[in-house]
């Protein structure tokens, strides 16, 4: 290994390295809006796929895309788990129930959500920020990172302490605005899950745009799913998305959501 390849895989860096910034003016919107308009409406649950394959270049690209979801304070607690092995993806497919969503599709990705890496995370993303420690967190950021998160995501396996932080945040709650979750283990889990979620639907929505079909399939046997790709106790399968090309029998009917008003709610 020469000196030069060894001081990159040393080097900390991000997962992203597309333009740090993109400003929504009026020239992006007319580029964006109706892509993005064509993407959700084409992103429908399909049931039943053909043998059409996704290029790995394309698969890559819209996991890739998934990592870009919101994350609370970016600390991304969730693995996508890509199966391609044939073994495992038959035994995923059973565990899938058998359903014709896992059955014929091109592709399955397990989304997993991961509480338990939070500190894990917190750490790379400190060296990520950091450089590598070369410089430091200063200022608002640096009191977020470094003092005010880890108390607020510290979590007591016995739950003694949780019932005092409860207690006190809430007694603080009476006079002002306060943060008041996660505190509970069932807390973290939502926080979790919630993240996971997000990133699963940037997910669907990349591979529409890449001209593919996706399903989230939460009837599934999660233990199973867990034991395939050997996830550790504390990590929950929030779901398992499939991919593919549709067929037209694959769209089991027309799109039906409840009336506006029965999802929006205006606070004038």
């Amino acid at each position: 290994m020469s000196s030069s390849s060894s001081a990159n895989e040393k080097k900390p860096k991000g997962g992203y390295s597309g333009p740090e910034v993109i400003i929504p003016d009026d020239s992006f919107i007319a580029k964006a809006l109706p892509g993005f308009k064509m993407s959700l409406e084409a992103r429908r649950s399909i049931r039943i796929y053909d043998d059409s394959q996704i290029p790995e270049r394309i698969m890559k690209d819209c996991l890739k895309d998934a990592t870009l979801a919101p994350s609370s304070s970016n600390l991304q607690p969730y693995e996508l788990y890509w199966v391609r092995q044939p073994e495992k993806k038959s035994r995923l497919q059973e565990a899938c129930l058998g359903q014709p969503a896992a059955t014929t599709a091109a592709e399955l990705i397990i989304v997993a959500a991961r509480r338990d890496l939070w500190k894990t995370n917190l750490k790379k993303l400190k060296n990520i920020m950091t450089k590598g420690g070369k410089t430091e967190l200063r200022g608002a950021v640096g009191k977020y990172y470094n003092q005010l998160l880890p108390k607020v995501m510290s979590n007591d396996p016995f739950g003694v302490f949780n019932k005092l932080r409860l207690v006190g945040f809430t007694t603080m709650g009476l006079s002002k605005p306060i943060i008041r979750a996660p505190i509970s283990d069932s807390d973290h889990r939502v926080w979790a899950h919630t993240q996971a979620a997000l990133a699963a639907q940037t997910l669907m929505l990349s591979l529409a745009a890449h001209g593919y079909d996706s399903c989230p399939m939460g009837g599934i046997d999660e233990v199973r799913i867990k034991k395939i790709i050997g996830l550790p106790a504390q990590a929950e399968v929030s779901m398992v998305i499939s991919a593919g090309r549709r067929k037209p029998e694959g769209l089991y009917s027309r799109r039906v959501r409840l009336e506006d008003d029965d999802l929006i709610k205006i606070i004038d």
